[in-house]
Protein backbone atom coordinates (compact mmCIF):
# COMPACT_ATOMS: atom_id res chain seq x y z
CA UNK A 1 0.00 0.00 0.00
CA UNK A 2 1.26 3.15 -0.64
CA UNK A 3 2.55 5.78 1.90
CA UNK A 4 0.08 8.62 1.38
CA UNK A 5 -2.92 5.37 1.69
CA UNK A 6 -1.56 4.17 4.65
CA UNK A 7 -2.02 7.40 6.50
CA UNK A 8 -5.16 8.09 4.66
CA UNK A 9 -6.83 5.05 6.00
CA UNK A 10 -5.21 5.55 10.07
CA UNK A 11 -6.91 8.85 9.70
CA UNK A 12 -10.06 7.26 8.70
CA UNK A 13 -9.84 5.07 11.44
CA UNK A 14 -8.73 7.60 13.83
CA UNK A 15 -11.72 9.61 12.95
CA UNK A 16 -14.08 6.65 13.76
CA UNK A 17 -13.07 6.11 16.62
CA UNK A 18 -13.03 10.27 17.33
CA UNK A 19 -17.45 9.92 15.80
CA UNK A 20 -17.83 7.26 18.53
CA UNK A 21 -16.78 9.47 21.71
CA UNK A 22 -18.60 12.38 20.42
CA UNK A 23 -21.88 9.73 20.51
CA UNK A 24 -21.09 8.39 24.00
CA UNK A 25 -20.38 12.16 25.00
CA UNK A 26 -23.93 12.36 24.13
CA UNK A 27 -25.43 9.39 25.20
CA UNK A 28 -23.82 9.28 28.84
CA UNK A 29 -23.50 12.83 29.08
CA UNK A 30 -20.15 13.18 29.61
CA UNK A 31 -17.92 15.99 28.84
CA UNK A 32 -14.77 13.95 28.95
CA UNK A 33 -16.01 11.93 25.83
CA UNK A 34 -15.75 15.51 24.47
CA UNK A 35 -12.05 16.36 25.17
CA UNK A 36 -11.06 12.82 24.18
CA UNK A 37 -13.01 13.03 20.75
CA UNK A 38 -11.53 16.52 20.05
CA UNK A 39 -7.89 14.93 21.15
CA UNK A 40 -8.12 12.15 18.34
CA UNK A 41 -9.73 14.60 15.99
CA UNK A 42 -6.44 16.76 16.30
CA UNK A 43 -4.25 13.72 15.92
CA UNK A 44 -6.54 12.23 12.62
CA UNK A 45 -5.95 15.60 11.20
CA UNK A 46 -2.15 15.98 11.43
CA UNK A 47 -2.32 12.37 9.72
CA UNK A 48 -4.74 13.42 7.04
CA UNK A 49 -2.46 15.95 6.98
CA UNK A 50 0.84 13.80 6.06
CA UNK A 51 -1.46 11.67 3.71
CA UNK A 52 -1.86 14.89 1.56
CA UNK A 53 1.60 16.28 2.15
CA UNK A 54 2.71 12.75 0.82
CA UNK A 55 0.90 12.63 -2.00
CA UNK A 56 2.08 15.69 -2.82
CA UNK A 57 5.95 14.63 -2.27
CA UNK A 58 5.28 11.04 -5.09
CA UNK A 59 4.17 13.96 -7.65
CA UNK A 60 7.46 15.44 -7.55
CA UNK A 61 6.51 18.54 -5.21
CA UNK A 62 5.50 20.18 -8.02
CA UNK A 63 2.14 21.34 -9.45
CA UNK A 64 3.05 20.29 -13.36
CA UNK A 65 3.26 16.98 -12.12
CA UNK A 66 -0.46 16.46 -10.92
CA UNK A 67 -1.86 14.60 -13.42
CA UNK A 68 -4.77 12.49 -11.75
CA UNK A 69 -7.54 13.82 -10.03
CA UNK A 70 -9.17 10.98 -7.95
CA UNK A 71 -12.02 10.97 -5.57
CA UNK A 72 -9.62 10.22 -2.68
CA UNK A 73 -7.73 13.35 -3.47
CA UNK A 74 -11.34 15.11 -3.81
CA UNK A 75 -12.85 13.87 -0.74
CA UNK A 76 -9.85 14.15 1.41
CA UNK A 77 -9.02 17.92 0.60
CA UNK A 78 -12.22 18.94 1.27
CA UNK A 79 -12.87 17.00 4.51
CA UNK A 80 -9.25 18.18 5.44
CA UNK A 81 -10.63 21.69 5.27
CA UNK A 82 -13.74 20.94 7.46
CA UNK A 83 -12.39 19.45 10.11
CA UNK A 84 -9.24 22.55 9.89
CA UNK A 85 -12.49 25.14 10.12
CA UNK A 86 -14.31 23.16 12.70
CA UNK A 87 -10.93 22.73 14.91
CA UNK A 88 -10.12 25.76 14.70
CA UNK A 89 -13.68 26.99 16.00
CA UNK A 90 -13.66 25.30 18.92
CA UNK A 91 -10.49 26.51 20.05
CA UNK A 92 -12.05 30.30 19.59
CA UNK A 93 -15.36 29.05 20.86
CA UNK A 94 -16.03 26.61 23.82
CA UNK A 95 -19.29 26.40 22.34
CA UNK A 96 -18.60 24.44 19.32
CA UNK A 97 -16.44 21.54 20.63
CA UNK A 98 -19.60 19.12 20.68
CA UNK A 99 -20.39 19.81 17.31
CA UNK A 100 -18.36 17.06 16.56
CA UNK A 101 -21.59 14.66 17.64
CA UNK A 102 -22.15 15.60 13.60
CA UNK A 103 -19.09 16.57 11.90
CA UNK A 104 -17.32 13.47 12.51
CA UNK A 105 -19.92 11.13 11.86
CA UNK A 106 -20.31 12.84 8.62
CA UNK A 107 -16.56 12.89 7.52
CA UNK A 108 -15.87 9.24 8.46
CA UNK A 109 -18.37 7.66 5.77
CA UNK A 110 -17.26 10.78 3.12
CA UNK A 111 -13.24 9.29 4.17
CA UNK A 112 -14.65 5.51 3.60
CA UNK A 113 -16.43 5.69 0.48
CA UNK A 114 -13.78 8.05 -0.80
CA UNK A 115 -11.18 5.38 0.04
CA UNK A 116 -13.16 2.16 -1.37
CA UNK A 117 -14.11 3.48 -4.63
CA UNK A 118 -10.43 4.03 -5.67
CA UNK A 119 -11.88 6.14 -9.23
CA UNK A 120 -9.88 8.80 -11.28
CA UNK A 121 -12.61 11.57 -12.18
CA UNK A 122 -9.77 13.49 -14.54
CA UNK A 123 -6.52 14.72 -15.25
CA UNK A 124 -6.38 18.69 -14.15
CA UNK A 125 -2.37 19.73 -15.14
CA UNK A 126 -3.88 22.01 -17.52
CA UNK A 127 -5.88 23.35 -14.98
CA UNK A 128 -3.60 23.91 -12.23
CA UNK A 129 -2.06 26.84 -14.00
CA UNK A 130 -4.65 29.02 -13.14
CA UNK A 131 -4.82 30.84 -9.72
CA UNK A 132 -8.86 31.19 -9.73
CA UNK A 133 -8.85 27.25 -9.75
CA UNK A 134 -7.28 27.34 -5.86
CA UNK A 135 -9.33 30.05 -4.74
CA UNK A 136 -12.53 28.12 -6.04
CA UNK A 137 -11.18 25.19 -4.38
CA UNK A 138 -10.02 26.66 -1.23
CA UNK A 139 -13.25 28.77 -0.70
CA UNK A 140 -15.54 25.72 -1.78
CA UNK A 141 -13.48 23.73 1.02
CA UNK A 142 -14.29 26.66 3.70
CA UNK A 143 -17.68 26.73 2.74
CA UNK A 144 -17.92 22.90 3.05
CA UNK A 145 -17.07 23.41 6.65
CA UNK A 146 -18.65 26.33 7.69
CA UNK A 147 -22.35 24.92 6.65
CA UNK A 148 -20.85 21.74 8.36
CA UNK A 149 -20.48 23.65 11.70
CA UNK A 150 -23.86 25.25 10.95
CA UNK A 151 -25.53 21.78 10.82
CA UNK A 152 -23.98 20.42 13.76
CA UNK A 153 -24.97 23.68 15.47
CA UNK A 154 -28.33 23.36 14.48
CA UNK A 155 -28.91 19.78 15.74
CA UNK A 156 -27.12 21.03 19.33
CA UNK A 157 -29.77 23.57 18.88
CA UNK A 158 -32.35 20.57 18.84
CA UNK A 159 -30.99 18.34 21.00
CA UNK A 160 -31.01 20.75 23.79
CA UNK A 161 -33.50 19.61 25.48
CA UNK A 162 -32.22 16.15 26.16
CA UNK A 163 -28.85 17.38 27.17
CA UNK A 164 -28.86 20.07 29.65
CA UNK A 165 -25.09 20.41 29.13
CA UNK A 166 -25.00 21.55 25.96
CA UNK A 167 -24.51 25.61 25.35
CA UNK A 168 -27.79 27.75 25.54
CA UNK A 169 -30.32 27.86 22.77
CA UNK A 170 -29.25 31.59 22.18
CA UNK A 171 -25.54 31.02 22.07
CA UNK A 172 -26.67 27.88 19.31
CA UNK A 173 -28.90 30.37 17.51
CA UNK A 174 -26.55 32.82 16.73
CA UNK A 175 -23.38 30.26 16.02
CA UNK A 176 -26.07 28.78 13.27
CA UNK A 177 -26.40 31.79 11.88
CA UNK A 178 -22.43 33.39 11.87
CA UNK A 179 -21.81 29.75 10.12
CA UNK A 180 -24.34 30.11 7.75
CA UNK A 181 -23.50 33.38 6.67
CA UNK A 182 -19.42 32.84 6.57
CA UNK A 183 -20.42 29.69 4.28
CA UNK A 184 -22.73 31.79 2.03
CA UNK A 185 -19.81 34.46 1.61
CA UNK A 186 -17.50 31.32 0.52
CA UNK A 187 -20.15 29.69 -1.58
CA UNK A 188 -20.87 33.08 -3.14
CA UNK A 189 -16.54 33.52 -3.89
CA UNK A 190 -16.39 29.92 -5.26
CA UNK A 191 -19.35 30.52 -7.82
CA UNK A 192 -17.66 33.80 -8.86
CA UNK A 193 -14.02 32.15 -8.95
CA UNK A 194 -15.26 29.00 -11.14
CA UNK A 195 -16.56 30.90 -13.40
CA UNK A 196 -13.61 33.18 -13.38
CA UNK A 197 -11.65 30.39 -14.21
CA UNK A 198 -13.88 28.38 -16.24
CA UNK A 199 -13.81 31.45 -18.44
CA UNK A 200 -9.76 31.37 -19.01
CA UNK A 201 -10.08 27.35 -19.29
CA UNK A 202 -13.34 26.89 -21.66
CA UNK A 203 -14.06 30.12 -22.57
CA UNK A 204 -17.20 31.14 -21.12
CA UNK A 205 -18.86 31.71 -17.69
CA UNK A 206 -21.31 29.15 -17.31
CA UNK A 207 -22.16 26.88 -19.29
CA UNK A 208 -25.54 24.98 -17.05
CA UNK A 209 -23.33 21.68 -16.69
CA UNK A 210 -24.66 19.36 -13.58
CA UNK A 211 -21.78 20.93 -11.32
CA UNK A 212 -22.27 24.63 -11.63
CA UNK A 213 -26.19 23.48 -11.33
CA UNK A 214 -25.56 22.41 -8.35
CA UNK A 215 -23.49 25.05 -6.81
CA UNK A 216 -25.99 27.25 -7.98
CA UNK A 217 -28.57 25.19 -5.95
CA UNK A 218 -26.86 25.37 -2.57
CA UNK A 219 -26.07 28.78 -2.94
CA UNK A 220 -30.02 30.01 -3.27
CA UNK A 221 -30.76 27.29 -0.24
CA UNK A 222 -28.53 29.11 2.25
CA UNK A 223 -29.66 32.69 0.33
CA UNK A 224 -33.22 31.98 1.42
CA UNK A 225 -31.82 31.04 4.69
CA UNK A 226 -30.18 34.62 5.31
CA UNK A 227 -33.59 36.14 3.84
CA UNK A 228 -35.63 33.79 6.11
CA UNK A 229 -33.79 35.07 8.94
CA UNK A 230 -32.70 38.80 8.27
CA UNK A 231 -36.40 39.46 6.88
CA UNK A 232 -39.04 37.37 8.04
CA UNK A 233 -36.82 37.27 11.74
CA UNK A 234 -37.19 33.72 11.58
CA UNK A 235 -35.26 31.88 14.98
CA UNK A 236 -35.00 28.95 16.49
CA UNK A 237 -36.17 25.41 15.83
CA UNK A 238 -37.31 26.67 12.28
CA UNK A 239 -33.88 27.50 11.21
CA UNK A 240 -32.57 24.59 12.56
CA UNK A 241 -34.20 21.98 10.44
CA UNK A 242 -33.71 24.04 7.94
CA UNK A 243 -29.57 24.36 8.60
CA UNK A 244 -29.80 20.39 8.59
CA UNK A 245 -31.66 20.39 5.68
CA UNK A 246 -29.45 22.62 3.56
CA UNK A 247 -26.38 20.12 4.74
CA UNK A 248 -28.25 16.90 3.65
CA UNK A 249 -28.01 18.83 0.11
CA UNK A 250 -24.56 20.16 0.20
CA UNK A 251 -23.59 16.31 0.54
CA UNK A 252 -25.89 15.18 -2.04
CA UNK A 253 -24.10 18.31 -4.35
CA UNK A 254 -20.70 16.91 -3.05
CA UNK A 255 -21.92 13.17 -4.02
CA UNK A 256 -22.55 14.55 -7.68
CA UNK A 257 -19.27 16.88 -8.11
Amino acid sequence: MKTELTFFWLATVIYGVSAFLYILSFVFKKEKFIRSGIILTWVGFLIQTLSLFWYWIELGGQVSTLYTYTLISRISGTTWMGVLVFLLAQLFAKSVKPAGLLIMPIILPLLIWAGISGKEIGTISALLTNPWFWVHIGSGGLAFGFVLLAGATALLYLLKEKQEKLPELKVLDNLNYRFVALGFIMLTIMIISGSLWANQVHGRYWGWDPIEVQSLVSWLIYAIWLHLRLTFGWRGRKLAWYSLFALIVIGINLSGV
